[in-house]
């Protein structure tokens, strides 16, 4: 794996200040040093702490659109369903502290406090939501799915897993299922 620009070591080093600390503990002089690089480093890349906002905003949804595209792509290959996919990884990705769902715990963190990054956390509820929807074939079973997901995503943010559910995801969604007729 190639080693990450200094832009997205940046990025990284932003979602994990605000993770760790909270988005008030956000200055540019605490992200450079976390990420390894001079004030005048990240100023390079990011020429304000807005800038630095809209730079991780702009990670959130390339992330999002490349986990969307990577559970097509297992849906696509006879895999999984997206679905199963979505569920599967929001009990998942918090064991493994994937880039994700550490991004996910930062932009809902921001969320409160920075109208752009509510919009940011918005627009990825409703990308999956649209893309479960589609796959599902009906809106209110794709919200249903996108609703469990993320109930199974808060759960994990606030430390408890979601072992029961993750037994058995094709148990859980032919109960979601709508009824044939």
């Amino acid at each position: 794996m190639p080693r990450p620009s200094q832009r997205d070591q940046i990025v990284r080093a932003y979602v994990d200040h605000v993770v760790s600390h909270g988005p008030d503990a956000v200055t540019l002089e605490a992200v450079a040093t976390r990420a390894g690089v001079s004030k005048g480093g990240l100023l390079y890349h990011f020429g304000s702490k807005d800038a630095l906002l809209t730079g991780f905003l702009d990670w959130v949804r390339s992330l999002t659109d490349d986990d969307i595209a990577a559970a097509r792509a297992a849906a696509t290959a006879g895999e999984e369903s997206v679905a199963r996919y979505y569920l599967r990884t929001s009990a998942d990705d918090p064991q493994r502290d994937s880039a994700m769902f550490r991004s996910m715990v930062a932009l809902l963190s921001l969320a409160g406090s920075e109208e752009a990054a509510a919009v940011a956390a918005r627009d990825v509820m409703t990308a999956w939501r649209d893309v479960l929807a589609e796959e599902a074939g009906d809106d209110l079973t794709g919200d249903l799915i996108a609703a469990l997901g993320d109930g199974i995503y808060l759960r994990a943010i606030a430390g408890e897993p979601s072992t029961g559910l993750a037994r058995d995801w094709d148990a859980v969604l032919s109960r979601l299922s709508p009824p044939a007729g």
